[in-house]
This record gives structure tokens, sequence and C-alpha cells, in this order.
């Protein structure tokens, strides 16, 4: 009896990694945006966001830590990485390769990503920067 009490206190850890497991929070994610939500709450409910969170895909993934760009208060310093609509397309390849096989070639031409696929956008922009080189081109 005392051997077979043995065996069973030694899985004993496993049960406990099982259990933690099944009774974490479904909401638990390693993606996660509320660091920037703090600032860009508009990107909470907007589509590309949230669809893409949903595959635990967080604005990091996208847009670098941007750990400078956070922690400044004045707003001066840039996200990590940004990207011009000359470059939107050929980011969301990246993760998406085969969608442009199911868009007409016209669209393909015309648009970019972004102009069905959530808008991504900030509404009002107190600072605009080269989404090239980071440069800051005007503020209000």
């Amino acid at each position: 009896m005392a051997k077979e009490m043995g065996v069973r206190l030694a899985h004993i850890p496993a049960y406990i990694a099982v259990a933690a497991l099944l009774f974490a929070p479904a909401t638990a994610r390693a993606a996660g945006n509320d660091r920037c939500l703090v600032c860009h709450v508009n990107y909470k409910t907007e589509e590309l966001a949230a669809t893409h969170l949903k595959q635990d895909i967080g604005c990091e993934q996208c847009h670098g830590s941007s750990d400078a760009h956070r922690s400044d208060e004045d707003n001066l310093t840039p996200p990590e990485k940004m990207y011009p609509r000359s470059k939107i397309a050929a980011f969301c390849e990246e993760c998406h390769p085969k969608h442009k096989e199911s868009v007409p070639a016209a669209d393909l031409k015309a648009k970019v990503c972004t102009d069905c696929h959530g808008k991504h956008r900030l509404a009002v922009r107190t600072r605009e920067w080269d989404k090239e080189t980071g440069k800051l081109l005007k503020q209000k």
C-alpha cells in the first residue's frame, strides 16, 4: 500500500499542471494589447486589431514592442514599425500568402488590405510621422 501511495504522490505535480490548464481563464492569452490601448483605446473594437487578437496576435507582432513610443508622454517618438500604404500588402502577405488568390487583380492594384479589412487608422492624429523613416512630419 505504501508503494502504491508513493506512486500516486509522485503524480501530484502533473495533476496540478493539468488542472491549472483546464481551469485557466479562457481570456488568458500570450498576446495582449493592454499596453497599447492605454492611449489607442479606439483599437479595442477596431476590426483588424480585434480579429487578430482572437488569433492571439497582438499589436507587438506587427508594430514591435515600441517601448520608447509607449513611455513618451509627449508622443514625439513613433512606434517601432509603421507601414506606408505601398508596403501594407507585402507585410500582410507574410502571414496571409494565399489571400491574394481570392482577390481580383484590379483590386490588388488599386487597394491595400486595410481598405477592406478594418480601417486601422486613427480618426484624429495629434502627430504624423513618415512611416518609412519615423521622422515627425507634423504635430497639432
